[in-house]
This record gives C-alpha cells, sequence and structure tokens, in this order.
C-alpha cells in the first residue's frame, strides 16, 4: 500500500513540474517583462505546511495595477517586503507571471527529477532489486 501511494506522490509531482516548466517556457517565450516589488508575505494556512508567500505587484503596459500572491513560495529571506523584482506575465492574462530569477529555471527540473528518482526507487521495491 506504502508504494502505491509513493507511486502517486511521484507521479503528481512529475505532472506539476512538467506543468511548472510549460507555464514558464510559455510565458517567457510570448510574456511582457517589467519591474514589480514584493508588495508583502502571507503565510500559508494550510496545517501541513507554514510556506510564505510572497504578494507581489506590478503594473502592466496598459498600466492595470497587478497585486498578486505568488504561487510559488518563498525560501525565507529570498523574497523580502518591498524588494524589487523583475516579473514577466503573460499579456492575455496579466495574473500569470513569475519573478524572473536563477530558482525559477531550476525548480521545475528539481520537482521533475525528485518524481523519477521516486518512481526508480519504487520500481526496484516493486521488482525487488536492491539499490
Amino acid at each position: 500500500m506504502e508504494i502505491i501511494i509513493s507511486v502517486v506522490i511521484a507521479v503528481a509531482l512529475l505532472h506539476l513540474g512538467i506543468n511548472l516548466r510549460k507555464k514558464v517556457s510559455d510565458i517567457a517565450k510570448n510574456g511582457v517583462q517589467t519591474e514589480g516589488v514584493v508588495f508583502d508575505t502571507v503565510q500559508n494556512n494550510s496545517v501541513q505546511s507554514s510556506a510564505n508567500y510572497p504578494i507581489i505587484r506590478f503594473v502592466t503596459l496598459e498600466k492595470v495595477r497587478i497585486t498578486e500572491k505568488y504561487n510559488i513560495s518563498a525560501v525565507p529571506g529570498y523574497l523580502k517586503k518591498g524588494q524589487k523584482v523583475t516579473v514577466i506575465y503573460n499579456a492575455d492574462n496579466p495574473r500569470e507571471f513569475f519573478v524572473k530569477s536563477k530558482i525559477i529555471g531550476v525548480v521545475p527540473g528539481l520537482v521533475i527529477a525528485l518524481a523519477i528518482i521516486i518512481l526508480i526507487v519504487d520500481a526496484c521495491k516493486i521488482l525487488q532489486i536492491k539499490l
């Protein structure tokens, strides 16, 4: 039963990583770059996580002010209130954006790699192969 749960988690992580990579890639190709600011940070209200999420504020080319919770939690101290950031947003839906950084290019790959490692370990357990 634990292997089934582990496989489900790995598949979910793989799906998440692939979708995140595609979304970032699509926005990076066709998006609009602007300057933004970390307006605030909020803590996740979930019992399972105490992650902090930055609230990002930026102005679109059409002069629309967007203030939105960033969908990727911040490593403590990485994004601080008042910090200026480079934002790349979807021109058709400015609420779809990401903060340009080295981390955003690495995170999807790390999630995918973690999922693959979990799947390999699970396959070895199922096939009773010792690592």
